[in-house]
């Protein structure tokens, strides 16, 4: 299956929910999971999601070259604090490279009280 991202799909295509992703970790075909979190904000957590590789908003361009060199058909997951811009603009930057690539929805707190819908924030809350 074919799940290349394209800037002609949907906003929904955009983002992998918490579910679909914990379900594919530990197996083959598990994406690679990119923690683009804003610096302080990673420095001030002490977790991260398993397996994931650091990665700043700016080496996401010079990291997409690297892994379209090394597997152009590498499925890249990113996440940052919410799933809102920053998380978004990193997988906006791999598609654009020619990747597979998708935000992780919610992001690593699960999405944002007052900004997110209460019914996706327990949902993707649950699933953590």
């Amino acid at each position: 299956m074919d799940t290349r991202i394209n800037s002609l799909d949907p906003v929904s295509s955009l983002f992998i929910s918490p579910q679909e992703l914990g379900s594919r970790i530990g197996h083959a075909d598990a994406p690679l999971l990119l923690d683009v979190r804003p610096q302080a904000r990673f420095d001030a957590s002490p977790r991260m999601l398993m397996g994931a590789r650091r990665c700043s908003l700016e080496d996401v361009p010079a990291l997409a070259a690297r892994l379209l060199a090394e597997n152009p058909h590498q499925e890249v997951v990113t996440y940052c604090v919410y799933g809102h811009q920053v998380s978004m603009g990193a997988a906006a930057d791999l598609r654009a490279a020619g990747l597979k690539a998708r935000a992780l929805a919610g992001g690593f707190e699960g999405g944002e009280d007052g900004v997110d819908n209460p019914q996706e924030i327990a949902q993707w809350r649950s699933a953590q």
